[in-house]
């Protein structure tokens, strides 16, 4: 990781560190940032337990999420390296999870809001958050599949082999590093998906090709398509979203400290491809329906695509600025990327630019 000096145009090298060596604990720190801001996971989570240990066998999770399909998500953290068992820890704790019932998942994120004193609602909260509107679509969707998460400083070789062979035969399993960085007096954390990375094959031992294909349900030039785009975001841009391979879409972190973020889509059967900011949060909401009533004739002009004030169907309290495009028959696929890509930083830098002019 480097940092640009301005004064003489030069990279200078933030130096690498260890949480040891600053006393940077794994229940105490890693897991409350998680657990507070489960966003540097790169997609939108809804923690619902922590320390979670009401298992019959004496077992305890790290963290329990909801992500936004209703899967459970398992999230394992180390602190250091992982070793080479937190795999089949993390596969036990999601096949515990599986027999929990939409009651079982209610009764545990009250627990989880009574111990960390918030205040909200559980059945409200969740119903918020996957975007139904009654208890019948809630319990339909609670819970309806299970993913794992495993964290650590670094990974284990052999935990990354097991981990691709789970994903490649549809078991939902991400990898992500988390490294601190020391910057004069203060720590830079960096976090880092390496599964599912875009290719697969470089984490196997001993294996040289994929020999399991066709699994992920999505479209392969979807994929493709989706994960040259999070490829060019995260490398090429100051924002962070990260593709996890198995959906036609994937979001991004908050976007200028507000309370909205970037969500990219591509349909390959129509050939358009959409992104667009979103928020269901007040001061997110009232940012969105600002720039759309004062800027959305300049933002088509400039994006030279249609561009529309979108509110949520089931959510009403969800408002998305949505660009939308359409590929001709003719383009290729690296161009259409390459249109894609240009239209998110033309889009990017017209946001920044409106909210300094807005606040």
């Amino acid at each position: 990781m480097y940092r640009l000096n301005l004064a003489n145009n030069q990279l200078e090298e933030i130096q690498e560190t260890t949480f040891f060596e600053n006393d940077i604990k794994e229940r105490q720190h890693i897991e409350e940032w998680i657990r507070k801001n489960p966003e540097v996971l790169g997609e939108d989570l809804l923690i619902i337990g922590h320390e979670y240990d009401k298992f019959e066998v004496n077992e305890r999770l790290d963290l329990l999420a909801l992500d936004k399909d209703g899967s459970l998500v398992v999230i394992e953290v180390k602190r250091d390296t992982t070793g080479g068992n937190v795999d089949f820890q993390a596969l036990k704790y999601a096949s515990y999870c599986a027999r929990l019932s939409p009651l079982d998942i209610l009764e545990l994120f009250s627990e989880y809001i009574r111990n960390n004193a918030l205040q909200s609602d559980a059945k409200a909260t969740l119903m918020e958050f996957l975007e139904v509107d009654n208890e019948d679509e809630l319990n339909t969707k609670l819970n309806t599949g299970q993913r794992i998460i495993i964290i650590g400083n670094e990974i284990d070789r052999r935990v990354l082999s097991v981990c691709t062979w789970l994903y490649e035969n549809n078991i939902d399993i991400k990898c992500v590093t988390i490294k601190p960085y020391k910057l004069n007096n203060d720590i830079v954390i960096d976090t880092n998906q390496i599964i599912p990375p875009y290719k697969l094959e470089d984490y196997y031992i001993r294996k040289k090709t994929v020999t399991k294909e066709g699994k992920i349900s999505v479209d392969r030039n979807v994929s493709e398509f989706l994960q040259e785009v999070s490829n060019f975001v995260n490398s090429q841009t100051n924002y962070s979203a990260n593709y996890g391979g198995k959906r036609d879409y994937f979001g991004g972190r908050q976007f200028l400290n507000k309370p909205w973020n970037f969500v990219f889509t591509y349909k390959q059967k129509d050939s358009t491809a959409a992104m667009f900011i979103e928020s269901e949060k007040p001061q997110g909401v009232e940012l969105i329906k600002t720039i759309a009533e004062q800027k959305i004739a300049v933002l088509r002009e400039l994006l030279r695509c249609e561009v529309e004030l979108v509110q949520g169907v089931k959510n009403l309290e969800l408002y998305k600025l949505v660009v939308k495009l359409k590929f001709n028959d003719t383009q290729t696929f690296d161009e259409r990327i390459s249109h894609y890509n240009e239209t998110f930083v033309k889009l990017k830098r017209f946001l920044e630019n409106a909210v300094q002019e807005i606040e």
